[in-house]
């Protein structure tokens, strides 16, 4: 299947630059010694992360090493993300302050090589299909890259792929100004020639990250075990080696700035199509998912384990996850060790173990006032107290949950959900799947009046809860004290065997 190759080959020095002052200089940092990362998650985010767009932001902080010269230059710091927001830009360390900042979006591709070069000298190469045999010419690119490439070669003006055999271009260099990374330019002028370790910090688009709970019901039935992932997303197509990774919980106010457009549109060349009807179709491949298991390691290639007698002592453990620390009105979680971000990944690091977690069970069937409802099951919860007596006591970011239930030797799946932000002091509850033995009846008495029924049908006693109307809704029930629950009257009884019980209230 022939196909157009674009090939640069890098025969010297750079291609000038057209519009670069005589006396500027030009200092270039290739990529950061250290790179920290706090990452927020999308706003109003729900369920998992959106792969192909993470929704949330980060604060990038990078730290460089830099040879600046005497006076003025112009520092190119290459690797930033392709998310950044230039204005949210900051620069710590210039000896001579920030004259003028830039956000390049000329970055090396097809289109922007031939823009580039355009009145310049390439090299046309041609391979016939028939004998297989390569000839090439020079040519001048006298227009592009939109609307396709214009030649001017010995026999005229011609267009690339025009001519019904496979063609390549090869280029003389890299126009200067083009780079293979997105690239934040700085104007400074320094006065001396010294070495400085400068902090770049940027806000960038591109990230999001999500708390997932995990917990396994003990065989006693009445604690669990808690222990919750952390999954960062990086939608940019820059790696983020050994960072240092917080994450922050919590909604802030934000608003919408422009997303950088690229200075040149992509190349589209489209004469005589040498391939077959799917040739040119685009390929999407899923994007890569990568965990690392805090609790234990294994390396590729690592040596067969030595015999009982001669086995070296096992490694350390990790560090556990630290606790959350303030941030305001925000939680800010911190990842106990450094981790490599790769891009458009994912990424998934401990974030919370507790163990011996006390709960009650309950039965819970949320209901509106003129709902009508005959026999309905009723959901079965886990109630958990966050609190430090019950082995918790912090802030859990919002996230989904499952839970499983320890049967010897294997565990089964008990129930999904989701978890809302919940303080320290905070209940919270995780699903436990549906019962058909505990049932809720509500029937209408008047206009605004309701008949509540709950009955039980399990061999042994059971609690149950349930909330009545909206946040805020007033409930008024004749003889019973209705509690509040997340703003929200509930009836809270318990129910013996076989036992049934009614409410009867009005709104």
């Amino acid at each position: 299947m022939a196909r157009l190759h674009l090939a640069v080959i890098l025969a010297g020095a750079a291609l000038p630059s057209v519009g670069m002052a005589k006396d500027a200089r030009m200092v270039v940092s290739a990529g950061p010694a250290r790179v920290a990362l706090t990452v927020y998650r999308a706003a109003y985010a729900r369920g998992d992360i959106d792969r192909a767009n993470p929704r949330g932001f980060a604060m990038v902080t990078e730290t460089r090493k830099i040879r600046l010269p005497r006076g003025r230059a112009e520092l190119r710091f290459e690797g930033v993300a392709e998310g950044i927001v230039p204005v949210s830009a900051v620069i710590e360390g210039l000896p001579g302050g920030t004259i003028e900042k830039n956000r390049d979006a000329r970055l090396l591709s097809p289109a922007s090589l031939v823009d580039g070069t355009l009145g310049r000298e390439v090299t046309i190469t041609r391979t016939d299909k028939a004998t297989g045999r390569a000839a090439s010419e020079e040519a001048t690119i006298v227009a592009g890259p939109q609307q396709g490439v214009v030649l001017r070669t010995a026999s005229g003006i011609e267009a690339l792929r025009c001519s019904g055999l496979p063609e390549k271009l090869a280029f003389d260099g890299v126009p200067t100004g083009l780079s293979s990374k997105p690239v934040l330019s700085v104007t400074t002028d320094s006065p001396s020639a010294r070495t400085v370790t400068v902090q770049l910090s940027y806000l960038a688009s591109g990230f999001d990250w999500r708390a997932s709970y995990v917990a396994t019901q003990a065989a006693d039935g009445r604690t669990l075990d808690l222990f919750a992932w952390l999954t960062l997303a990086n939608g940019n197509g820059q790696a983020f080696a050994q960072a240092e990774v917080n994450a922050v919980a919590g909604r802030l106010n934000r608003v919408a700035t422009p997303q950088m457009q690229a200075a040149i549109a992509r190349l589209r060349l489209s004469c005589f199509p040498l391939g077959t009807t799917t040739s040119d179709l685009a390929s999407r491949s899923a994007p890569q998912q990568e965990i690392i298991v805090t609790a234990q390691r294994r390396f590729e290639g690592a040596p067969m384990p030595l015999p009982m007698a001669m086995a070296a002592p096992p490694p350390p453990p990790p560090p556990p996850p630290p606790p959350p620390e303030d941030l305001g009105d925000l939680k800010l979680y911190r990842v106990p060790e450094r981790v490599t971000v790769a891009p458009r990944a994912q990424k998934q690091v401990a974030l919370l173990a507790r163990g011996n977690i006390p709960f009650e069970r309950r039965y819970r069937r949320a209901v509106v006032p003129w709902q009508m409802l005959d026999g309905a099951p009723t959901t079965i919860v886990l109630v958990l107290r966050n609190e430090s007596a019950t082995g918790l006591g912090i802030a859990l970011p919002q996230g989904t949950t499952a839970l499983y239930a320890q049967q010897q030797e294997s565990r089964q799946l008990l129930g999904l959900g989701t978890l809302t932000d919940r303080a320290e002091g905070e209940t919270f509850r995780l699903s436990a799947g549906t019962s058909t033995q505990v049932l809720v009846t509500q029937k209408v008495l008047s206009q605004r009046e309701m008949l509540l029924s709950i009955s039980n049908a399990n061999p042994f006693p059971v609690s149950v809860e349930i909330p009545i109307g909206s946040p805020g809704q007033k409930i008024v029930a004749q003889g019973e004290n209705l509690s509040q629950t997340d703003g929200i009257a509930t009836w809270s009884r318990s129910l013996a065997a076989g036992e049934e019980a009614q409410l009867r209230y009005s709104y």
